[in-house]
């Protein structure tokens, strides 16, 4: 840690006014979405209304050490320390905010991100993106997002507009969108959604859900394709990629 950055940290931590509720930390490969196949380290995320927030959370460490236990709720410059303390960061695709929507915790993220970014050190994370305002503040700190689309959604002048503006917030090459899929959804509403927004530089993934009473069987090569090509018009690629670390059993 350089010695200007380690003054510029020791001055946010006078500053810090907030706190996050963490569910646990640990490295593995990703399992899933764009970025498959990278090594990252996952801080999943809980949510800020839990009950036993209080409880501690581990922090699974790398083979040949002990596990840490931390206790929530942990302040932006604790959390960042026990990271920099326990894990080689430099050396992770990413550090990666999983669990609960990253927006329930937009306060302590938008402390604690740059952090991150000050040691160079590239962010990616997960979330619906609404309330629009939580990720307009948050945006600019993360590297990479998923953007998650739901069939179930209807289409609203909100919901619209939402969208619209977390496109402009965003480009393709820093972000991709996904659609979680049980083998009955209805896309139709979805389509009509889509069919308003400028999404063609976007990549689309498609994500079947691996959870009871779904199963990756559920699906067969053509019925894969017809899903492909019914979003294919509305994104520049449009990939198949289920939850590869529970087909390989990884954590």
């Amino acid at each position: 840690m350089s010695t200007i950055f380690a003054h510029n940290w020791m001055l946010s931590l006078k500053q810090s006014k907030t706190s996050g509720n963490i569910r646990e930390i640990f490295a593995s490969i990703q399992g899933e979405g764009l970025f498959v196949g990278t090594l990252q380290l996952f801080i999943r995320l809980g949510k800020p209304s839990d009950d036993g927030i209080d409880d501690p959370f581990i922090c699974k460490t790398l083979p040949g050490s002990r596990n840490l236990r931390s206790k929530n709720p942990i302040s932006p410059e604790n959390l960042f320390e026990l990271l920099t303390a326990t894990y080689p960061l430099d050396e992770f695709f990413s550090v990666s905010f999983i669990g609960t929507d990253s927006l329930l915790q937009a306060d302590f993220l938008s402390e604690l991100l740059p952090m991150f970014r000050n040691a160079g050190i590239e962010i990616f994370a997960e979330t619906t993106g609404f309330p629009i305002a939580k990720f307009s503040r948050l945006a600019p700190l993360v590297s990479r997002w998923c953007i998650d689309l739901k069939c179930e959604s209807s289409q609203n002048e909100r919901t619209q507009k939402t969208l619209e503006k977390i496109i402009a917030l965003t480009s393709p090459e820093n972000s991709y969108f996904r659609l979680a899929l049980d083998a009955d959804a209805d896309p139709k509403k979805l389509i009509n959604q889509l069919s308003c927004l400028k999404l063609h530089n976007y990549t689309l993934v498609i994500q079947p859900c691996a959870i009871f009473p779904a199963h990756i069987s559920d699906w067969d090569t053509g019925t894969i394709i017809e899903w492909i090509k019914l979003f294919r018009p509305y994104f520049v690629q449009v990939r198949w990629i289920p939850q590869v670390h529970k087909l390989l059993r990884i954590l």
